[in-house]
Formats: C-alpha cells, sequence, structure tokens
C-alpha cells in the first residue's frame, strides 16, 4: 500500500510539473496537456519499481522534453 501511495505522488508532481491535469480517473488515470493537445493514460497502481521511468518516457515521447 506504501509503494502505490508514493506512486501516487510522484506521479501527480511529475504530470503538473509537465503541464498535464487530471482529465479523469476510473480504472486509469487520464492526464491532458492543452497546450500540445496531448493524452496520456498511466495505471493507478504501479505494476512494477519502473512505473515512473515508463510515465517519464511517455511525456518524453508525447512533448519531446521532460521536467
Amino acid at each position: 500500500m506504501a509503494k502505490a501511495h508514493i506512486y501516487r505522488k510522484e506521479l501527480k508532481v511529475l504530470m503538473l510539473n509537465n503541464g498535464f491535469e487530471l482529465a479523469r480517473a476510473n480504472k486509469h488515470y487520464v492526464w491532458r496537456n492543452n497546450e500540445a493537445n496531448v493524452s496520456i493514460s498511466t495505471a493507478k497502481t504501479p505494476s512494477g519499481v519502473m512505473a515512473i521511468n515508463q510515465v517519464k518516457r511517455q511525456i518524453r515521447r508525447q512533448l519531446g522534453r521532460v521536467i
């Protein structure tokens, strides 16, 4: 449970720093960046220790940068 909480906190900070806001949260989180007209869906719970790095990779591929 603690790992999922840390994942959610890191995910929220990462996405807000890169201009994404939470569009909806059902079984997945769907984040929307209106400036770049891009949306990224992420899991609510991490599947492994590399989950945050995978999200960073998605952001880099969509926006060309990660902050």
